[in-house]
């Protein structure tokens, strides 16, 4: 039963990459023309913004704003891609540092374990704190959900 499978799923996926290579390559054709489409219609949208301040300025002024617009909107693309790396940045060092409390945390109760499971009022003592923490954790989870704001 599973012989006659093999080849059947085989071909599914051979089927299956093809059509995905073929899909890929379509549109990445015609992604190519899309995007040489926008930048002519930018190229000729700048132009036409420095022609018709060309006329009012004159022309040397007129390339100047053209320029400047150009140089404060790459300064303030920059400033946002720097901010959102910082952001990331600190998100993983947070992450990282959470991890490793977790993992100091994990380690210091499995190290406890055989200690605690000896003792049969500290297992109770433990059991109850692990479903209270549970417990708290549940609800708290619960009153986010219903704070939230509705949308």
């Amino acid at each position: 039963m599973m012989a006659g499978l093999g080849p059947l799923l085989a071909s599914l996926v051979a089927m299956d990459v093809a059509a995905f290579a073929r899909r890929l390559k379509r549109n990445a054709i015609l992604y190519a023309f899309m995007l040489v489409f926008l930048l002519t219609a930018y190229v000729l949208a700048v132009a036409a913004l420095a022609v018709y301040l060309g006329q009012m300025w004159g022309l040397p002024m007129a390339l100047l704003a053209v320029a400047g617009g150009a140089l404060v909107l790459a300064l303030i693309i920059l400033l946002w891609v720097m901010m959102e790396n910082r952001a990331e940045e600190r998100r993983k060092r947070e992450a990282a540092a959470a991890s490793s409390n977790k993992a100091l945390m994990v380690t210091a109760a499995i190290s406890a374990l055989p200690l605690v499971m000896k003792s049969r009022p500290l297992l109770l003592v433990g059991v109850a704190a692990g479903l209270g923490f549970l417990l708290t954790r549940n609800m708290g989870m619960a009153s986010r959900d219903t704070d939230e704001p509705a949308e």
